[in-house]
């Protein structure tokens, strides 16, 4: 669905209360289709998770049922990872927007966006580590990436509530708006980014995430690769306007 007035936006939601696997399941085919779909040009979660009870996230999707593991630890998290992974390959802008509450997998979905935007009574908690489960559904990559190491180690291990501000601190969060104001101010920022030639925003994006795991020397050959084999259109708007003197127009492509 569109954000308010924003066009090109696809908004999801994801709560505690259509929390389900198969509810993870959708967001990722939905997720994996709005790659190739050009009306959508930005996509926008809004999160608001506590602790969740795996007993209450119904049957494992067929698809991935053979690839449970059981026993007393519990099924593997197949349907988490794929979702991540998801995220991970849209190459779009990608904002996570953060509600009263992030607990546990909901702060990997968030590291896996490339904007985070939280209220100014968010409070942010992996309980996983401290309370003897395992968080093995991509946070242990991404979040020592975002924060560095030694603030990964204290929110993973630790699980110690971090209020908004203090997310905002070790660098967690790109903004904290007041809740009075979040949703004007959120969705006044999810239309600037629309109108941006996002289609460079996807290009960058080929550069940046592949390079955390490569040397100087393979990301320079690796950039030029990139550069030479991806067209984006609205580099010439951008051009013209910028000789025109007006504000650009800009179609993501």
């Amino acid at each position: 669905m569109e954000m308010g007035t924003v066009p090109n936006v696809l908004r999801l939601e994801l709560n505690n209360e259509n929390l389900t696997f198969t509810r993870l399941e959708n967001l990722r085919e939905t997720i994996e289709r709005a790659q190739s779909n050009r009306s959508h040009r930005v996509l926008v979660l809004d999160l608001n998770l506590v602790r969740v009870d795996p007993d209450t996230l119904g049957p494992i999707p067929a698809d991935h049922e053979h690839r449970s593991v059981l026993g007393s630890h519990g099924p593997g998290p197949i349907v988490e990872q794929q979702l991540i992974k998801a995220l991970r390959n849209f190459l779009k802008p990608s904002i996570a927007l953060i509600g009263p509450s992030l607990f546990d997998f909901g702060i990997d979905i968030a590291s896996a966006c490339d904007v985070r935007i939280a209220r100014g009574d968010s409070v942010i908690s992996d309980t996983r580590v401290s309370t003897g489960r395992t968080a093995a559904s991509g946070i242990a990559y991404l979040l020592p990436r975002l924060v560095g190491l030694s603030q990964a180690m204290r929110i993973s291990f630790l699980g110690e509530p971090l209020s908004a501000a203090e997310a905002l601190r070790i660098n967690f969060l790109h903004q904290v708006i007041e809740q009075e104001s979040f949703e004007a101010q959120a969705e006044e920022f999810v239309s600037r980014v629309s109108k941006m030639p996002t289609r460079a925003w996807e290009v960058h994006k080929m550069q940046v995430l592949p390079q955390l795991d490569q040397d100087f020397e393979t990301a320079m050959v690796h950039s030029l690769g990139i550069r030479q084999t991806h067209v984006i259109k609205d580099r010439l708007e951008g051009i013209r306007a910028w000789r025109e003197r007006r504000d650009p127009e800009f179609k993501g492509e």
